[in-house]
Parts: structure tokens; sequence; C-alpha cells
């Protein structure tokens, strides 16, 4: 049996929630991407997979945290 690995996108530094959008019907050409669920807070990470954007999403928040 093969090892399964599940992309989880952490919350936002800020204490919002990460939201995932990508391709659908509507358009199924576009990336995914991740932002943040506060309506103030602009903090967003966008690429080709879905997987891409979470890992993203993850170092930026990881970063942001170690800069503090």
């Amino acid at each position: 049996m093969g090892a399964y690995h599940q992309h989880v996108a952490v919350p936002c530094r800020c204490g919002g929630q990460a939201k995932i959008f990508g391709p659908s019907s509507f358009a199924p050409s576009s990336h995914w991407g991740i932002y943040c669920s506060k309506d103030n807070c602009e903090k967003m990470a966008v690429a080709d997979s879905m997987e891409d954007a979470i890992d993203r999403w993850n170092e930026e928040q990881a970063l942001e945290a170690y800069a503090l």
C-alpha cells in the first residue's frame, strides 16, 4: 500500500481561515489559490495545482511567523 500525503492549509496568521478556490466549469483554466477568510486581510497564494497553492500558503504563513 502506498503512502498518502495530505496537503492541509494552515490558518492565516491574522486568525482567519484559509479558503481554497480553483478551476470550475465557469473558468476551467483558472489557477488554484488560497486566501484569508477575513475581509480586511489581503494574504493570498496562487499556483497551478491545489497542492502547490497550499504549499506556498503554508510557506508564507511560516515565514511571516518567523519574521515576528
